[in-house]
């Protein structure tokens, strides 16, 4: 019984060596952001979502900028901080936080057109400078831009990050790091959100299945060397 006793905090503290170490868990705070290039939509005599960026050289992302008066430019990189829904970041409060996650939602879903995710854009940076409302560049459809907004509100005003942790678990948001960028274009880089990554249940269930499988072999053989 010791023998397998020792051995099986030894498997336990095994597994969780290696999922401290997995890209399962919760990622590193701080992150390399590469600028890779836009997808193409324009509203307003500028780019709109999609963004799309290398992450610690990982596959490119899209990614919904939340920041308006900031200017970036391929191939500018950064550092960011990863932060919940929830921390105010700088320049957002929690609320703006909440409202730009719904609007996130908007752009993620496969049914809004290209119109609606630009709208989406759009409200997305009225949240997050008030100056914008009522004075948006010209061509734009400001009641459009508007019904994205209430909704917004009108989301957040219902579904708080208290009453509904689950929907905001599912966005992120990458704030640069003053002075890390390079080079440097026009001050400090744009703050964006993202869906964050979910675990990968079947790449768990394989890990956890080969550490006990190890297990019981090794204490087969502690048992016969018994």
């Amino acid at each position: 019984m010791k023998k397998f006793g020792v051995f099986t905090v030894s498997a336990i503290s095994t597994f969780c060596f290696l999922f401290g170490f997995s890209p399962l868990k919760v990622h590193a705070t701080t992150v390399s952001m590469d600028f890779v290039g836009v997808g193409g939509e324009n509203s307003g005599g500028v780019y709109t979502y999609p963004y799309y960026f290398k992450i610690n050289g990982g596959p490119e992302v899209p990614l919904m900028c939340v920041s308006y008066l900031q200017e970036i430019q391929v191939p500018e990189t950064w550092q960011a901080t990863i932060t919940t829904i929830g921390t105010a970041t700088p320049s957002l409060t929690v609320t703006d936080e909440e409202e730009d996650a719904y609007l996130d939602s908007v752009v993620l879903n496969s049914g809004s057109s290209a119109q609606t995710v630009s709208d989406a854009q759009w409200a997305a940076w009225e949240v997050g400078d008030s100056g914008l409302i009522g004075h948006l560049p010209g061509g734009l459809n400001d009641a459009a831009i508007t019904a994205e907004y209430d909704a917004a509100v009108s989301f957040v005003s219902t579904h708080t990050l208290a009453n509904d942790p689950n929907f905001y678990d599912g966005f992120e948001l990458y704030v640069p790091v003053p002075g890390s960028q390079s080079p440097v274009w026009d001050g400090l880089p744009q703050t964006f959100i993202g869906p964050a990554p979910t675990p990968e249940p079947n790449s768990l269930f394989l890990l956890g299945s080969g550490l006990l499988a190890a297990a019981g072999a090794l204490y087969r053989r502690n048992r016969q060397t018994a």
